[in-house]
């Protein structure tokens, strides 16, 4: 066999085979097996078992930026991509170094052949030039697709919601011309402005003054012109925005970061820090934080805050997020722009805590006039384009001066006129209907109540649904949920002939239009697939104060119980009633969409959410739910096998399932799992060991955790080898954790891995689980089986406080994990400078290596960690060290590019000349 080709002794060939080769293997070969740079945590899944194993740091043989970027090509499953890539590359070194024809395949020309080696360097020296442009096209991609997919994960980490379809849907509806009357207000123009103050506008009027449309357009507007970041989020009431008001702040650094490369590095930090395969509440306000000092001019814009729950002042999800935007916004230049009814909840939380920093402007109807001539104007010629001009103008002008402003009040017109109307008529129509909404809602209303009695309890039933459903219902579905509301069953003689646009007309628009409405968000979408929602937020508001109770849900409190509590129950009661018909679970799911099975997806998935939304001691609720969670009932098995499926993708199949008393807990429904603990063993687990006490413990619910321990509830057994109390401390539930302590439960068991409660906590910076356990005097020298103590996850995470405690109680600065990392190492590698200043004044050794030879000094100079190459210089850091592979500091800060670290140590007499094992030097 041949050792040496001839051909390779050109310097210049040999030079361009040796770096392609090293892209194949780096970008390539060794994808697959690079570690994530970036910390995982540990995480619970539906169940409270770890959805992973906690994270081994990377193997550190040093990460240049093509491993780092190759990894997040693998990551993804771009195996085709690699595939491709790999090929073009091999390709070019096939024509670089091309097999010989002849039987020594390491042969070279004969030397009597004239001008063979001139003609080879010639052709040599056009392929090298070929391959640069190749290779430089090959590795553009490769970065290319690895920025982009680790965009996505930040994103992905920010779990913000998709983009709202209001913003669109409103952009579309808006009529060329109009809303433009804002951008010439005083206060508008105030607001804009970049060297004055307040940077908070509140913009509110009345329901239906077409606010939603005007936020849109601001916010197109607005981001066509400004040179700075514009983000916006619209609530809504059919929305998740309505419980939790701070996806809109998610929405917003969402956006940010994509339009702004500096507010996507503090994203990626912070991802790269952030233990949580999710980010928390605290770290997204944090980072927003962040964000909105550091990137000049943001402009912020939130629409229909009034659409969020309301419960009370103090409690109401919007005043807390209204002041956490307040206090983060204050002090820089963001312009922030609130739209909305003028709520007084609002009106509160903006006089209290931004009086100083917040302007005004109500909406008057004179502001919106000519707008509302202008969609009367095109009501008129769309409905009535077989009238006169003249008569269109007559008509168009007499509903504009009637509507006061109101757009709404328009649409709503729109169903009065009638092309086979003459003049004298419609204009009766128009002066016949109640001017403001809320009279207009009780003219609908009184038609409504005047039906026959089975058209009148279809209608209510309509409404109900398209009110108080927690998304809107589709056609099909809504034609389920009528029929099993308003009789309790569902009989084939009682479904429609037909889903068509018929039915749509005659049966839900025709008897509640204009107080809801059919929308067709896919054009090509059957009439079936089409969704029932009200008209306006407003409707819903009406409603609560006119729908009918029936009677078995009264009792003598019933002026002091909220109307949403029982709308809830009787939706709650429907979704029972509908879960337990045997002829819904006989199709299969491909049958979904079809009359008389449309709803089962909807009730089985969102009947805790009406049960714990509605009224919890309501005895006929109760009886049925009793009855349901049962495992004579005949489709127990089979809902409880269509909820797994929802819940637990991919999950190990279990020989025994979990009891019906698992599944209330889990669900949380307290009065119901009250009933079924005197009558089922609160013991019986499966056979994975999911026990009702383990998912009550990792889900943190208290009351339900107090009540099982207190029925003799078993805390030693074991779900995929993690005790409840494990359970408990994994995800911070401090009183679950007390509670379980107090019962006698054992916090020196550890998983299958090795960590202990303790471990766990301080791995997730769970401060007050941590110091229940430092109270009991919990082990501090505990290691997983890969080494890792408390202290060592703690300062890895970047969990300051925990490493402060841990610190206190004595945790030993030396302890090395089975790869050599120390708490000063795993700290200095992932930015957690207040660690590290933490580690440093309690004695932290800044010259250990880990098993690799890396230092404190060289992971944070690879990983360009200003601050803490600063701080482990003025403790005397060496420069020198170097890793196995040879890499000193200023060699890792140099390949990754981080200039401001290489100055310090170039200032500091790092030696620029140093090679590492394949011979590169800083400069390289």
């Amino acid at each position: 066999m041949h050792a040496h080709r001839p051909a390779l002794d050109d310097k210049v060939l040999s030079d361009a085979v040796a770096k392609l080769l090293h892209v194949i293997v780096e970008a390539i070969c060794n994808s697959g097996n690079v570690a994530s740079h970036r910390a995982r945590g540990v995480g619970f899944d539906s169940d409270g078992s770890l959805e992973g194993d906690r994270h081994t740091l990377r193997n550190v043989t040093h990460e240049s930026r093509k491993k780092k970027v190759a990894w997040a090509l693998w990551g993804k499953g771009k195996r085709s991509e690699q595939v491709e890539i790999f090929e073009t590359l091999v390709q070019q070194l096939h024509n670089l170094v091309p097999p010989s024809t002849g039987n020594d395949p390491w042969s070279v020309p004969k030397r009597d052949v004239p001008g063979t080696n001139t003609i080879m360097i010639t052709k040599g020296a056009d392929l090298i030039h070929g391959w640069s442009d190749e290779m430089r096209r090959i590795l553009k991609r490769i970065e290319e697709n690895a920025r982009a997919e680790t965009r996505r994960q930040v994103h992905a980490w920010l779990s913000s919601c998709p983009p709202d379809e209001r913003y669109h849907d409103s952009l579309h509806k808006r009529l060329p011309g109009t809303c433009k009357w804002i951008l010439d207000r005083t206060v508008f123009i105030r607001w804009l402005a970049e060297s004055v103050s307040p940077k908070l506008l509140w913009v509110n009027g009345h329901a239906g003054f077409g606010k939603t449309i005007l936020c849109a357009h601001l916010a197109d507007h607005l981001a066509s012109t400004l040179g700075a970041p514009v983000a916006h989020f619209f609530f809504s009431s059919d929305h998740a925005s309505r419980e939790d008001p701070f996806l809109a702040l998610r929405s917003w650094v969402s956006q940010i970061i994509s339009q702004n490369d500096d507010a996507f590095e503090h994203a990626w930090q912070s991802w790269l820090s952030d233990a949580d395969l999710l980010a928390n509440r605290v770290t997204a306000m944090n980072l927003f934080k962040q964000v909105v000092h550091d990137i000049p001019g943001c402009t912020l814009i939130a629409d229909g805050l009034d659409e969020c729950t309301h419960t009370n002042n103090n409690g109401w999800p919007i005043a807390r997020f209204l002041r956490n935007v307040i206090d983060a916004v204050a002090g820089t230049g963001t312009r922030v722009l609130f739209v909305s009814r003028d709520e007084p909840g609002i009106r509160d939380v903006l006089m209290n805590d931004a009086h100083a920093t917040f302007d005004e402007y109500r909406i008057m109807p004179e502001d919106v006039r000519p707008d509302t001539n202008a969609y009367a104007h095109a009501i008129v010629h769309r409905k009535l384009s077989n009238k006169s001009d003249n008569v269109r103008s007559t008509l168009s002008e007499a509903m504009s001066d009637r509507c006061q402003g109101q757009f709404l009040w328009l649409k709503m017109q729109e169903e009065c006129l009638r092309g086979g109307m003459n003049k004298k008529q419609l204009r009766q129509a128009i002066e016949n209907t109640p001017t403001g909404l809320n009279s207009l809602y009780d003219h609908n209303w009184t038609r409504i109540a005047n039906l026959g009695e089975e058209a009148r309890h279809r209608a209510f039933a309509l409404l109900r649904w398209a009110a108080f459903s927690f998304r809107p219902l589709t056609v099909f579905e809504i034609t389920d949920a009528v029929l099993i509301l308003t009789s309790g069953d569902l009989m084939p003689d009682d479904f429609p002939d037909a889903v068509d646009d018929e039915y749509i007309k005659s049966e839900i628009i025709g008897l509640c239009s204009p107080l809801l409405e059919v929308t067709n968000r896919n054009t090509e979408s059957t009439p079936g697939r089409r969704t029932v929602q009200l008209s306006h937020f407003s409707v819903h508001q009406y409603l609560l104060c006119k729908l009918p109770s029936p009677s078995w849900i009264y009792h003598g409190n019933m002026l002091q119980i909220s109307q949403e509590k029982i709308q809830n129950t009787l939706l709650a009661k429907a979704c029972v009633q509908y879960l337990r018909l045997p002829q819904i679970w006989k199709k299969t799911p491909d049958d979904s969409l079809s009359i008389g099975v449309s709803l089962r997806d909807y009730a089985a998935t969102t009947l805790h959410q009406h049960i714990n939304s509605g009224l919890n001691d309501n005895k006929e609720l109760m009886r049925l739910l009793v009855q349901f969670f049962n495992k004579e009932n005949p489709v127990w098995n089979t809902w409880r096998a269509f909820i797994e499926t929802k819940n637990r993708t991919n999950a190990e199949a279990e020989t025994l399932p979990p009891s019906p008393l698992y599944y209330a807990v889990k669900m949380r429904l307290e009065g119901l799992a009250k009933v079924l603990i005197v009558e089922q063993n609160v013991n019986e687990p499966s056979s994975l060991g999911r026990t009702p006490l383990g998912i009550a413990c990792a889900k943190g619910f208290n009351d339900l955790v107090a009540l099982l321990l207190s029925k003799g509830a078993d805390f030693c057994t074991a779900y995929k080898k993690q005790t409840p109390l494990f359970a408990a401390s994994s995800n911070g539930h401090t009183r679950v954790v007390e509670l379980l302590l107090n019962a006698g439960a054992d916090e020196t068991i550890g998983d299958e891995n090795g960590r202990t409660p303790l471990y766990i906590a301080s791995c997730n910076g769970y401060i007050g689980v941590v110091e229940l356990f430092l109270h009991r005097e919990g082990d501090l020298t505990t290691q997983d089986n890969d080494g890792w103590t408390p202290l060592l996850v703690a300062s890895d995470n970047g969990h300051a406080e925990v490493v402060k405690m841990l610190l206190e109680k004595g945790a030993d600065l030396t302890t090395q994990n089975n790869d050599g990392w120390t708490p000063l190492n795993v700290a200095s590698n992932n930015g957690h400078a207040e660690v590290v200043k933490m580690l440093l004044e309690k004695g932290a050794d800044c010259t250990t290596q880990n098993n690799d030879g890396w230092t404190p000094l060289n992971t944070a100079s690879d990983s360009g960690h200003v601050e803490i190459v600063k701080m482990l210089l003025e403790k005397g850091a060496d420069l020198t060290t170097q890793t196995k592979d040879g890499w000193t500091p200023l060699n890792a800060a140099s390949d990754s590019g981080h200039a401001e670290v290489v100055k310090m140590l170039l200032e500091k007499g790092a030696d620029f000349t140093t090679q590492h094992n394949d011979g590169w030097t800083p400069l390289n």
